[in-house]
């Protein structure tokens, strides 16, 4: 008699573990939940989350809480799923206070299901380094090319009129740490001694943000200065001018960040089975 009981009682067993298989279907699509972190140099959020069988996809946010710079390389992160696999995505610049996004794409058949994130590839590129001594140079030019320490920058234009010079140079960076060049620290100095500062909007960027170059890599730079009043004394198409590189060219070391993890929930509401 137990031994029929015991029989019964397996089968079920078993009948009712086949019946909840059958109610537990496969996703054959996943969303994720919104998310909102907040770390010490940073806050990440991520949203529009979707997996299915070939791919998985999602759209990062960073805010930049400190002063410096952040550089993100998707490439060293980490999604952790059924495997690992490292995205491949053009890095990110995100300066102080500012955000920036960028959609992560995976491809692979395991991820119809919950997954981390490992956060690594983040550094910091400090903007407070020390100036490199960088001579003078001359307008109108005697030679059109001029060095400050492992960068090496060519003038491509000069405009020399009365109210106004503009200069372009394309700087490229040979050092083997991360080349820093602030256009907003730069001024020309007038025969009488007098300075005028870089204009805000002259450089690369709008806000006069400062340029960073890896090695070997490139950028052109423009210099715009307004004359100052002063009548034809100040008058800059016939005046010798100075421009002056003050603290504009350094190079610092990558300070590489600690890793986060993001753990991404399924959102069961939109996902598909």
């Amino acid at each position: 008699m137990k031994k029929i009981v015991l029989v019964v009682a397996a089968i079920t067993c078993l009948v009712t573990s086949v019946s909840a298989q059958k109610k537990e279907k496969p996703y054959k699509e996943i969303f994720y939940k919104d998310i909102l972190t907040e770390f010490d140099d940073m806050t990440v959020s991520t949203n529009n989350g979707v997996s299915n069988k070939e791919m998985t996809k999602f759209k990062l946010k960073i805010t930049n809480k400190t002063n410096d710079i952040l550089i993100f390389k998707p490439e060293e992160s980490v999604i952790k799923a059924a495997k690992e696999v490292k995205p491949k995505e053009k890095w990110m610049y995100i300066y102080a206070s500012e955000s920036d996004s960028k959609v992560i794409n995976a491809m692979g058949p395991d991820f119809l299901t919950p997954y981390s994130y490992v956060l690594s590839g983040m550094y910091k590129v400090s903007t407070s380094g020390k100036g490199i001594e960088t001579p003078n140079f001359q307008l109108p030019v005697s030679q059109n090319e001029f060095t400050s320490g492992p960068f090496t920058c060519t003038m491509l234009s000069l405009t020399k009129e009365s109210d106004k010079t503009e200069v372009k140079f394309e700087c490229k960076y040979t050092g083997d740490k991360v080349g820093v060049i602030q256009p907003g620290r730069s001024a020309v100095k007038l025969p009488d001694g007098s300075e005028i500062a870089n204009e805000k909007k002259a450089g690369l960027l709008s806000s006069n943000n400062p340029i960073i170059l890896m090695k070997g890599k490139s950028e052109k730079i423009t210099f715009k200065w307004n004359r100052m009043a002063g009548g034809r004394a100040q008058d800059m198409q016939k005046i010798k001018l100075e421009v002056l590189f003050r603290n504009t060219f350094s190079e610092v070391e990558l300070e590489k960040m600690k890793d986060e993890t993001i753990n991404f929930e399924i959102d069961e509401t939109l996902s598909k089975k």
